[in-house]
């Protein structure tokens, strides 16, 4: 494979890891003399898709959420929907962190639509009902769907479900297609196995 940078040809690492909740995951590395440099995790397992339901309150701000690269987090009190792209990456973290990840977005939208103020006016409401959940005096919902059943909200007042195989593939999966020259289809799945 050739340096996207200046032609060359790049030095490619990988490896594969069991973690906890994600499953098999491959880790490449890519990195060229010019200094160019990317790296990867791919979940490379895929089960079946589901979506996981929670309201947020303050009494479990520090539920754990898991979202696979290819999870949807919706929170459809306040019109959010974070949907996965091309790079798109997973992550842990709580319910707290989703609304303060939410609350850095809507705050830079806000910024950038100063000269609108019915945009300003929308951040401004999106903002002030986070701030309630955060105290306490509201509840948002939070739903996290993922077609390939990566993602997971780990608490006993979750409500899972599975998808239709017809909801799942409305979704959005964040997947880039690589295409690998030069290797059979044995030699693939030998260089991968674990």
């Amino acid at each position: 494979m050739n340096c996207p940078a200046c032609g060359r040809e790049v030095k490619i690492l990988s490896s594969v890891y069991e973690v906890p909740y994600f499953g098999r995951i491959l880790l490449t590395s890519i990195s060229c003399e010019c200094g160019y440099k990317h790296s990867d995790s791919i979940i490379t397992e895929i089960k079946e898709p589901r979506r996981y339901t929670i309201k947020i309150e303050s009494g479990n701000l520090f539920t754990k959420v898991i979202r696979s690269s290819s999870g949807t987090i919706r929170i459809p009190e306040v019109g959010v929907d974070i949907e996965p792209g091309p790079a798109s990456q997973a992550f842990i973290t709580n319910l707290e962190g989703i609304l303060t990840r939410v609350e850095d977005i809507v705050k830079v939208a806000r910024k950038w639509n100063s000269d609108d103020s019915e945009k300003v006016k929308r951040c401004n409401l999106i903002l002030e009902k986070i701030d309630r959940t955060l105290k306490g005096e509201e509840k948002l919902t939070l739903i996290l769907e993922d077609p390939f059943g990566n993602s997971a909200i780990i608490s006993d007042d979750v409500f899972i479900e599975k998808m239709s195989e017809h909801e799942a593939s409305e979704l959005k999966t964040g997947i880039t297609i690589m295409e690998i020259t030069g290797l059979s289809e044995e030699e693939l799945k030998e260089k991968f196995k674990s």
